[in-house]
């Protein structure tokens, strides 16, 4: 194959020329423009930042703030509909359904609001909306199971999990404003994490332990 190479490079002197002008010269210019254009937007995006007002700022982290508080109280309200009602097999799937409808302009606000945020309250929010991930999941697989007496206790440990991450966002916001002047106790935050009412009986959280054990395992295979 060497041979066969250098056969046609001897025969075709202009061909590495070719070659080089052709094919590897284009494809060189198309990622130095990439690169370039990619430091650019990076640029602008750090200067705009860096200009942009604060009172613009903190009005984005609100928006984003009300948009996750809205959603944390729609699982409480999740948590209620699947309490008394959670005894057929629409109950799971007509909660998902209504939840997944209250939450979706929630989505689009915080989409909306999360470009001059800080990348550790970014990434504080995907935190945030993997809980109410792993929380769908973990009720689907309920529904599967037919466990519909679960269904309310999966949400409340799921509901405090999500407390504890709006509590770091609200902190974080706080913290990141040294012209903001608010007195905040994390410790105080105790109704933010008992949303969903009171704990379940022991029996059912050691259920709940075993199930999300259990589940946890299933989506790893």
């Amino acid at each position: 194959m060497e041979e066969i190479f250098k056969l046609i490079i001897e025969k075709n002197p202009g061909l590495i020329n070719i070659i080089l002008t052709g094919v590897f010269l284009p494809l060189g210019i198309l990622w130095l423009t990439n690169r370039h254009s990619r430091k650019l937007k990076e640029t602008e995006k750090n200067v705009e930042l860096k200009y942009k007002s604060k009172d613009d700022i903190r009005e984005q982290e609100k928006r984003v703030y009300s948009s996750l508080s809205k959603i944390l109280f729609d699982v409480q309200q999740l948590h209620v509909s699947l309490s008394g009602t959670c005894v057929d097999t629409s109950c799971i799937e007509n909660g998902l359904k209504k939840f997944d409808s209250s939450i979706s302009k929630c989505h689009d606000d915080i989409a909306n609001n999360m470009l001059y945020l800080s990348s550790e309250a970014i990434n504080l929010i995907y935190q945030f909306y993997n809980i109410i991930g792993q929380l769908k999941i973990q009720l689907q697989e309920l529904d599967k199971r037919k466990e519909y007496e679960m269904a309310n206790v999966i949400v409340y440990y799921s509901s405090q999990e999500l407390a504890d991450s709006l509590i770091d966002i609200q902190d974080l916001f706080i913290s990141q404003r040294s012209d903001l002047k608010v007195q905040f106790d994390r410790t105080k935050q105790k109704m933010m994490r008992y949303c969903c009412g009171q704990t379940p009986p022991p029996a059912l959280k050691e259920k709940y332990e075993t199930l999300k054990s259990a589940m946890l395992a299933q989506q790893l295979i």
